[in-house]
């Protein structure tokens, strides 16, 4: 006898309650009676409303599903300075209030660490620089072409484009790059199906990405005018295959930064980060793991500190070494070019701990560090997620959470930048 199939209801409705990683909002469902008490993911929300939904995807926990109607609004609603805020997938929040998107974030980081990883930092979870602006800030951004020459970002949970012709939360610079370039940009379509802008101290610089399946149309793009007009115009345009330079259309000119490489995206966070970075380490030798090019690095050598800084990125290595000199702190920076697991797998650092990896997090990097000799590590993360799962790792090494800072490195969607420091247990002093 076949096991009759559970049908789930249609539409549901909720009360919100929380952020989630993700973007959405979450909340409980109050009707129907089937599912009440079931979690419930709904994007376009905020916590304290009640609204209507339409499931989209069900499990025994928990429900995804489609915003219907905001049946009680959050104090904190407002409408979205972006036109296309509700379907773009670049933003999750513009529809709640500055001010409480950062305030749902600390709860969120309290949260994952609470309930994922049991931890609760000695001080408390905070945020840093709660003044910064909401909008115009992202210098770098990636853009999308379809075959059919549409040009934007791609939809909320989907691979098809929504078209714009400005980003409110992207720098004056790369907006103008748009007003004035974006008709050459979608004529280099299908042969370019993305392309990268980056705003370095108010000059363009460009990354044009070649699918695979149009590397063969190399030779179509290369005569193309507009292409040859986009060449003309800016002198760092390099052209990628999957992320991987197959040729520079003009050299980088020299110390120009290598396009599409990790870099800070929002400069005035960056530069409260580093503030707070600088003066909050205890030691005069530091050990600087996912340098990238520097951002940390140099900034702490300008301070005095002998720092010693490994990343994996060669190009990010090249372009870090040559601002090193270019700031006078070569002989107190040192450069390793090489993965972070691996050089911790050969090191047994007696310095503090800087750690800035990828979305991915410091696993490995984490399971090796040792709390009698490494005096303190500060983390700084921007993926919450894998935040708490390395913090745990640590702890269980010997080191205790003193305190997280939540600085809004990326205003207006669910993402932010963590600070961690850790030190070893009293037991271990």
């Amino acid at each position: 006898m076949r096991k009759k199939k559970t049908v789930v209801p249609h539409h549901i409705s909720a009360t919100m309650t929380s952020l989630a990683t993700g973007g959405a909002c979450v909340g409980t469902i109050t009707q129907p009676e089937e599912l009440v008490g079931k979690k419930a993911f709904i994007h376009g929300t905020a916590p304290g409303e009640t609204v209507t939904a339409e499931v989209t995807f069900s499990k025994k926990s928990f429900v995804n599903a489609r915003l219907l109607t905001v049946v009680q609004p959050s104090e904190h609603r407002i409408s979205p300075q972006c036109a296309v805020a509700s379907e773009c997938g670049g933003c999750d929040l513009q529809h709640i209030k500055l001010p409480a998107q950062r305030a749902l974030k600390v709860s969120m980081v309290e949260d994952l660490l609470r309930i994922h990883g049991g931890i609760t930092a000695k001080e408390g979870v905070s945020l840093l620089a709660g003044d910064l602006p909401g909008f115009d800030y992202r210098r770098r951004m990636s853009f999308h072409l379809n075959r059919e020459g549409a040009f934007g970002l791609y939809r909320k949970l989907a691979r098809s484009i929504v078209e714009i012709g400005s980003c409110p939360i992207a720098t004056p610079t790369i907006n103008q790059f748009l007003h004035d370039n974006i008709s050459l940009v979608k004529a280099c379509a299908p042969e370019i199906e993305t392309v990268t802008v980056e705003d370095h101290d108010g000059e363009v610089h460009l990354a044009l990405e070649v699918h695979p399946r149009n590397a063969s149309a190399m030779s179509t793009l290369s005569v193309k005018p507009e292409f040859k007009q986009l060449c003309a115009r800016f002198q760092n345009l390099q052209v990628n295959y999957r992320h991987k330079p197959i040729f520079r259309v003009t050299q980088r000119a020299e110390g120009a930064p290598p396009v599409g490489h990790f870099s800070q995206n929002n400069r005035a966070a960056n530069e409260a980060m580093l503030e707070y970075i600088i003066s909050n380490v205890p030691t005069d030798a530091v050990t600087d793991l996912y340098a990238g090019a520097g951002n940390i690095s140099i900034p702490l050598a300008l301070a005095g500190k002998t720092v010693t800084a490994v990343e994996l990125d060669p190009h990010l290595v090249e372009f870090g070494t040559y601002r090193a000199a270019q700031s006078g702190v070569s002989t107190r920076l040192k450069f390793f070019s090489m993965g972070c697991e691996k050089w911790i797998e050969q090191h047994s650092p007696e310095t503090s701990i800087v750690l800035d990896p990828p979305r991915s997090g410091a696993l490995e990097v984490c399971q090796r560090l040792d709390a009698t000799r490494s005096p303190w590590v500060l983390y700084v993360s921007c993926y919450p997620p894998t935040f708490a799962r390395d913090v745990q790792v640590l702890v269980e090494r010997g080191y205790e959470l003193i305190l997280v800072k939540v600085l809004d490195m990326f205003p207006q969607t669910y993402h932010s930048e963590l600070i961690g420091i850790l030190r070893p247990k009293a037991s271990l002093l």
